[in-house]
């Protein structure tokens, strides 16, 4: 089943446009949906702060239940995280925590939780994005509906953490264009089905564009990939690259809109 809803944002739209479509989708995606499936969500870190924020974001899912992967690489749960995971797990939500030495790679270790896990879908989640309550089930719902076997968001709003501004960007031919297949996702908005996934070779073994590796297995293997619009994530950049270097820059070509700090609304949650 595909939806019936037109593909109505642009670069024209406006942010309360915007919303609108949103919630219209929603609701016609879920008016069909009688039980979600299961769905696992991969998390490798090495920053325990961001680790933090991430935890109170997964405690807000409104998905009913899930699972989490928990891959600390090269470092230790906090007290504050012990406490919030305890809360995870007293809203059902069932933590596997496991700990990897330094030397190991992101690509082995997102793989290796993807490996013990038993979902029917698998979810990858960044530790230094931001994710509105609805994300989950946003991604279950487009991947009900369209069929996908990956379903992932467009890169409309991004946090430029040295600038402390958030914009908002729909561009023709883009990154930002939703609501159709595509070859391209963003990588901490990743939904796929477990079988797929493991066909593709999860995430392979290497120390960057494991995302790329994923997409790519899928497309190789004739699986297709929708994205789905992006309200509802924030896409980060700070001040120290990681998997690649950022130049800024380019982020603040042809945008829409920017507000100082995070872009403040229900859908994306409330962000500390």
């Amino acid at each position: 089943m595909s939806s019936n809803q037109p593909n109505t944002l642009n670069r024209f739209t406006t942010f309360s446009q915007e919303i609108a479509f949103i919630e219209g989708l929603r609701k016609e995606r879920r008016s069909r949906i009688k039980k979600y499936p299961s769905v696992s969500v991969l998390v490798a870190t090495i920053r325990p702060d961001d680790l933090t924020s991430l935890l109170s974001q997964l405690l807000q899912q409104s998905l009913a239940t899930f699972e989490l992967r928990l891959g600390l690489h090269a470092v230790e749960l906090t007290g504050l995280h012990k406490k919030q995971i305890s809360a995870l797990n007293r809203r059902k939500v069932k933590v596997f925590v496991q700990k990897f030495d330094a030397d190991n790679t992101l690509g082995t270790i997102l793989s290796s939780l993807a490996q013990e896990s038993s979902c029917d879908f698998i979810a990858k989640m960044d530790d230094d994005d931001y994710y509105g309550p609805e994300h989950l089930r946003d991604l279950l719902d487009a991947a009900l509906d369209t069929g996908a076997e990956v379903v992932g968001r467009a890169m409309n709003y991004i946090y430029l953490e040295p600038l402390n501004i958030t914009v908002r960007k729909f561009s023709r031919g883009s990154m930002q264009t939703v609501e159709h297949y595509s070859d391209w996702i963003c990588g901490g908005t990743i939904l796929a089905k477990r079988t797929t996934a493991q066909t593709a070779g999860w995430f392979g073994s290497g120390s960057s564009a494991v995302d790329h590796f994923l997409l790519n297995g899928v497309t190789s293997n004739g699986g297709k990939i929708w994205r789905t619009f992006g309200a509802g994530y924030i896409y980060r950049r700070g001040f120290t690259p990681h998997t690649y270097v950022t130049n800024y820059s380019k982020y603040l070509n042809n945008i829409n809109e920017k507000t100082v700090g995070l872009w403040s609304h229900q859908i994306f949650g409330v962000q500390k």
